[in-house]
């Protein structure tokens, strides 16, 4: 694993190489996620997401326990820092352009979603504009100040 890449004298904490690797596979997943979503393929992207929160759950663990020792980062040899780091701004900008890529799939779901509802409203809806207050109350649910309802009672 990550200790085979680093000499014999570096010792590379299990918690250090668990958050690297987690790290990797979130960068690979986030990576593939907005091609499955953009292809359309959707039962592919629900396995890959599923995969993907269980990773970000594990992530989050791993750094609270990595919290909780501040001074593992302390013992671990400059190469290996060096290696984190650059993984770490390697995972945050994938992050950002997953999360960009998304987004402009959702805003144009909504879009579209908002124009076909707004079509339909169009061919629906009685379309207003100004009306002859002469004949307006012809209309049928139309108030008209000119015409007084009666009422007739055929009983008596």
């Amino acid at each position: 694993m990550l200790q085979d890449r680093f000499s014999k004298k570096a010792q590379v904490p299990a918690p250090i190489n668990a958050i690297i690797k987690l790290m990797n596979e979130l960068i690979e997943i986030m990576s593939a996620e907005p091609e499955l979503v953009l292809g359309r393929k959707f039962e592919e992207h629900q396995q890959l997401l599923k995969r993907k929160q269980k990773l970000t759950l594990e992530y989050r663990a791993t750094i609270k326990s990595l919290a909780s020792q501040p001074d593992i980062f302390k013992q671990l040899p400059e190469e290996v820092r060096r290696l984190l780091k650059s993984t770490a701004q390697k995972l945050g900008e994938t992050a950002d352009r997953n999360a960009r890529s998304l987004r402009a799939a959702v805003t144009a779901v909504q879009r579209l979603i908002q124009n076909i509802i707004s079509h339909i409203k169009s061919e629906v809806l009685v379309k207003s504009g100004y009306k002859n207050p002469n004949t307006a109350y012809l209309e049928l649910g139309t108030y008209s100040p000119t015409c007084k309802p009666v009422a007739v009672r055929r009983s008596v």
